[in-house]
């Protein structure tokens, strides 16, 4: 029991600082593909939330509710992270309703998300606000709906239960549906609208800098590192019977860096699409994928 305990702090401390690491290490590799120099060092994205905590805080009228708003994300986003596996099971995650607090703290981030980005009140940024909302409602419900057919497949609303499944049809396309929701969720081309910086000057961030730019940009990756983490457990909590404990959380972060060099990739073979355009495309994709699931799940496959 200790040993999971101790191993979990390490991790989580690992995991909290890995989200710069791995924007850092991407940015390499989009430099590259795009036949650029790019960042010098893949520690470059630590480097540029550091100096923006050096730098002096500039807030408009409304300043002290951002602050407030930002830590509070900031911190939801951490507990968020507290509350989900890093490849293996805690008593914490091992929980009856650990994917259920999971899915609620996940709906929070997004919640607070949109409302630290009204608070300015620039025009630009409420354009931003209103594209990431639309985008927001649709792809959160399927998100949701995936947890949820999660829960149902494995047969409890815990974590600790993914490691007696075996691989399906049917859990396959509830990681596909899920991998869909995580992708579009982290903001990445062509589902960056709510930022499309060519047209809005960087949207909802547009007032932010100094100290609640960081850590505005901070709560974004590791939020991104969060969505991309379920699948990283849905693919090491099954295999962590045979492996063990330290096996799973070693093969953890790298299969979660696999998962964002992949989603890196394929947001650079993308373009940016249109407001109007992306729920069409986002319906499209989804609704297929979940009469997929429920014909694989009445078929039992």
């Amino acid at each position: 029991m200790w040993l999971v305990i101790s191993l979990y702090i390490v991790f989580l401390l690992v995991f909290l600082l890995i989200p710069p690491l791995y924007d850092g290490i991407e940015r390499k590799i989009r430099a590259k593909l795009h036949s650029r120099v790019g960042p010098p060092t893949v520690l470059q994205t630590w480097y540029d939330i550091l100096k923006l905590f050096k730098k002096e805080l500039v807030v408009t009228d409304t300043g002290l509710l951002s602050i407030l708003l930002g830590g509070l994300l900031l911190i939801t986003v951490i507990i968020t992270a507290l509350s989900m596996p890093l490849g293996f099971n805690t008593p914490l995650t091992s929980s009856t309703a650990s994917l259920v607090l999971f899915t609620v703290l996940l709906i929070g981030c997004q919640l607070l998300w949109v409302s630290l980005s009204l608070t300015p009140g620039n025009p630009y940024a409420t354009v931003g606000v209103f594209r990431e909302a639309v985008l927001g409602m649709i792809n959160e419900f399927f998100l949701v709906l995936g947890l949820v057919a999660l829960m149902f497949y494995i047969g409890s609303p815990s974590f600790a239960s993914m490691t007696s499944i075996r691989p399906s049809i049917t859990y396959a396309l509830i990681f596909l549906l899920l991998a869909v929701s995580a992708y579009i969720g982290s903001g990445r081309i062509p589902y960056d609208i709510a930022e499309a910086e060519p047209e809005l000057a960087s949207g909802i961030l547009i007032e932010f800098s100094g100290p609640l730019l960081g850590i505005t940009l901070y709560s974004h990756f590791l939020k991104r590192a969060i969505l991309y983490g379920l699948l990283a457990d849905m693919i090491v909590l099954p295999l962590a019977r045979i492996i063990g404990v330290v096996g799973a959380a070693i093969l953890y972060p790298a299969i979660l860096l696999i998962i964002w060099v992949i989603f890196a990739v394929i947001s650079v073979l993308l373009g940016r699409t249109r407001v109007d355009i992306a729920p069409k495309s986002m319906l499209k994709i989804y609704i297929p994928l979940s009469i997929a699931i429920l014909i694989a799940w009445i078929a039992g496959v």
